[in-house]
């Protein structure tokens, strides 16, 4: 249908031109917020740039329900404002057949930022993290989609799985002697962090002599070595960078040692309803711009916009808290915010329906 598509193109682009002008703002800022550690370490021109680019996907999936907003708002309303809709709206198009051409369009936009999130966003930010540590702290470390090697002293460290708080998943120490000979080499199937040091759990460690090699296994085994929490912290990936998947595993390893995971429990729902958020934000814009509009121009729409998204930010930050407070699971807690959204714009829309 040329209208289905004419529409979709229109909200596309005016999300996509949004997304693009909040995020190299954004990027400007974080650019001059840097400026200081530029020319530090080992911290030149080529390395603050790629960092800076590398923050940019996960700046495009933290704005894109306000780009989605914003867009909807501003290019619909431009249609609008030169009867375009009203034209449209004459030649067939329900407002039922609108709204479902405007979830289409959304649901493009929810897809491609479930993927960005959970494909590009983890190695961008683990990659932008590292650079900028390796940069600026004096310690030889390399990340890479299998894990992250760390130099310790004498001591080669390889962590399959680092997550936050310090706590890992299969790491692997190579202990070198003087002469720089692997003399022993240690495993464990888990590490938790602990103010002593890393606690290993499962541990398997192998002798490595000239004439023979022995091997013994122990239950835990502290390994007090220099990675401290603010090294480990400055490698690791914030919980709201990780992938979906990554999450959950990273929620059953603190079930399994029964550690909190509240946090995170939180966090992995957010990703999951995202994408409804994302939908949500654009189907919103529809009571904004349905009817006559002439008397509207294009500084008032994005104040209302960004009022809206305002709005959003603040009673998302409000439910939570008080969904923490009353102890609700993670699931609904996650969804409140959401869920508001969702409900008032329906009433608009019923509203709307119903003057018309």
């Amino acid at each position: 249908m040329i209208i289905a598509r004419y529409l979709s193109s229109t909200i596309l682009k005016g999300s996509l031109m949004v997304l693009l002008t909040v995020v190299s703002l954004s990027l400007f800022f974080t650019t001059i917020q840097q400026l200081d550690n530029l020319g530090r370490g080992q911290f030149g021109t080529i390395e603050f740039a790629r960092y800076i680019l590398l923050l940019a996907p996960g700046m495009m999936v933290y704005f894109l329900p306000l780009s989605v907003l914003l867009g909807c708002i501003l290019s619909l309303g431009s249609l609008a404002s030169s009867s375009e809709l009203i034209a449209l709206q004459a030649a067939g198009l329900s407002l039922r057949k609108f709204i479902q051409i405007v979830t289409q369009a959304a649901l493009i936009m929810a897809i491609l930022t479930f993927l960005l999130d959970n494909l590009v966003v983890p190695y961008s930010e683990s990659k932008a993290s590292d650079i900028k540590s390796s940069g600026l702290a004096s310690r030889v470390s390399m990340q890479s989609k299998r894990g992250l090697w760390i130099k310790d002293g004498r001591n080669i460290i390889f962590i399959q799985q680092l997550f936050p708080d310090g706590n890992a998943k299969n790491i692997e120490i190579y202990h070198l002697d003087e002469q720089d000979h692997l003399s022993m080499k240690t495993w464990a199937k888990k590490a938790i962090s602990k103010q002593q040091g890393w606690q290993l759990l499962q541990v398997t460690k192998t002798y490595i002599g000239e004439q023979q090699i022995r091997q013994e296994l122990l239950e835990q085994e502290i390994y007090q070595g220099n990675l401290s929490d603010q090294l480990l912290e400055s490698m690791v990936v914030d919980v709201r960078q990780m992938s979906v998947l990554d999450l959950y595993g990273y929620i059953e390893f603190l079930k399994q040692n029964k550690l909190n995971h509240g946090l995170e429990s939180l966090s992995f729902w957010r990703k999951i309803y995202y994408p409804i958020t994302i939908m949500v934000m654009a189907i919103m814009a529809i009571p904004f711009v349905t009817g006559s509009q002439r008397n509207s121009n294009t500084g008032q729409r994005m104040i209302l916009g960004i009022m809206l998204g305002l709005s959003y930010s603040v009673l998302d930050n409000l439910l939570i808290r008080l969904g923490e407070q009353l102890g609700l699971a993670a699931f609904l807690n996650a969804f409140l915010p959401t869920l508001v959204f969702m409900l008032l714009t329906l009433y608009l829309i019923r509203q709307k329906a119903i003057t018309e």
